[in-house]
C-alpha cells in the first residue's frame, strides 16, 4: 500500500512536523530476506523495514484488515506488523494502528486520530493535518497518468517533481492499460522497471488508478463466483473493463507465490476461452525476485509485435493467444 497510499501518509505526518524516511531500493547487490513460505511482497516488507530499524524513530506498519466497506484484504496485512516487530525484535516502535472499514462507525479520519494522539499531536492539529492530507492526495492522484508516462520510475513519488512534457501522438503508437498489485508496477526491484521500457516500445499507460468503483464493480458483480479480497476485485475488474474498452492491449502482472494471483489469473484465462472480450491482446507476466529483465523484454517485445500485427489485419485471427501462457 506504500504505493497507493504514500503521498497521503507522507503529507500527514509531515504536516504534523515529522521528518519521513523510505527505504532505498535493493539494487543488484541487494538481497531480499527471506521466511518460509512467505510471499513475495512480506520478503520486500521485511527486507526494507530492516534496512530502516537503525534509522528512525518509529516504523509505519497500519495493520490494515479492510480498505471497503464490503471486502477484506489479503490475511497477511494483518500479521505484517508482527512479522515485522518480530524481525527487527522490537526496535524501533511501530505504529501499527488498525485500519478496517467495515467496523461500524469506523473511519479514515478516526484511524489518522489515533495515530497522530501516538505521535503526541493535539486534535486540532491532527485534523488540519488530516484536511491538508488527503488534499494533497487528490491533487496529487489527479496527475498520475502522466507522472507514470513521463517520469523515470525512481522520480514517481518525488513531489517536488512535476510530471514531464506529454509525448507527441506518433510517439505512442500503442495505449495499453498495466494491471496488477501496486508492487508489482511500481517496485524497482521486483518491476525491473517494465515502465520505462513499455514506453520506449511506444505504448502509452494506463492504470486501474484511472478507473472509478463503479466502473470496476460493473465487470465482477455478475461472476458466478465472489471474489471477497479488495484488490482481487479491483484487478480482475480493471482487467475487463480494460478488454472491452478501445485499448490496444492489455499487459497483467502477477506473483509467483502470491495464493490469490494464482486463483484469479487461472479464472481469468478459462473465462477468456469463452469471452469475445478474449480478441483483445492479453500478456501474462509472473514475477518473482528471480525473474530476468531480458526474458521480461523478450515478451513484451512479443506483445508489441501482436499489437502491431492485429492494427495491420484489423483483426488477427482469432485462437489461442501464446502469450498468455507462463
Amino acid at each position: 500500500m506504500f504505493y497507493r497510499y504514500f503521498p497521503l501518509w507522507r503529507s500527514f505526518f509531515e504536516e504534523l512536523g515529522w521528518k519521513v524516511l523510505t527505504s532505498e531500493a535493493l539494487g543488484k547487490k541487494g538481497r531480499l530476506i527471506y521466511f518460509e513460505d512467505s510471499c513475495l511482497p512480506m520478503k520486500l516488507l521485511v527486507t526494507h523495514s530492516l534496512s530502516l530499524k537503525e534509522k528512525v524513530d518509529f516504523l509505519f506498519i497500519p495493520r490494515l484488515v479492510s480498505l471497503d466497506r464490503d471486502y477484506i484484504m489479503c490475511p497477511k496485512f494483518r500479521g505484517a506488523p508482527d512479522i515485522v516487530r518480530l524481525a527487527t525484535e522490537g526496535s524501533p516502535l511501530i505504529l501499527d494502528e488498525t485500519i478496517d472499514l467495515r467496523t461500524k462507525g469506523f473511519s479514515w479520519e478516526e484511524a489518522f486520530l489515533r495515530i497522530g494522539k501516538r505521535l503526541g499531536a493535539q486534535r486540532k492539529e491532527i485534523q488540519k493535518a488530516i484536511v491538508k492530507a488527503w488534499s494533497f492526495y487528490f491533487h496529487f492522484m489527479k496527475g498520475w497518468e502522466e507522472r507514470i508516462n513521463t517520469l523515470p520510475l525512481n522520480q514517481l513519488w518525488e513531489f517536488e517533481i512535476p510530471p514531464g512534457p506529454a509525448k507527441r501522438k506518433e510517439e505512442q503508437s500503442y495505449h495499453v492499460a498495466l494491471i496488477g498489485h501496486p508492487y508489482n508496477l511500481y517496485d524497482r526491484d521486483i518491476s525491473k522497471d517494465l515502465l520505462s521500457f513499455i514506453r520506449k516500445l511506444g505504448m502509452r499507460i494506463t492504470t486501474s488508478d484511472s478507473l472509478s468503483k463503479k466502473e470496476m464493480e460493473q465487470e465482477v458483480s455478475g461472476l458466478s463466483k465472489e471474489i471477497y479480497w479488495s484488490s482481487g476485485r479491483e484487478m480482475v475488474g480493471s482487467l475487463f473493463h480494460f478488454l472491452s474498452s478501445s485499448l490496444d492491449g492489455v499487459i497483467f502482472l502477477t506473483s509467483f507465490k502470491c495464493g490469490i494471483d494464482a486463483l484469479l489469473q487461472e479464472f481469468v484465462k478459462r473465462r477468456l476461452k469463452w469471452m469475445e472480450k478474449s480478441k483483445k491482446p492479453l500478456l501474462i507476466l509472473t514475477l518473482d525476485e528471480h525473474s530476468g529483465r531480458e526474458g521480461l523484454m523478450t515478451r513484451l517485445e512479443a506483445f508489441r509485435d501482436v499489437l502491431e500485427q492485429k492494427r495491420i489485419q484489423n483483426p488477427i485471427h482469432e485462437g489461442r493467444n501464446p502469450l498468455t501462457d507462463g
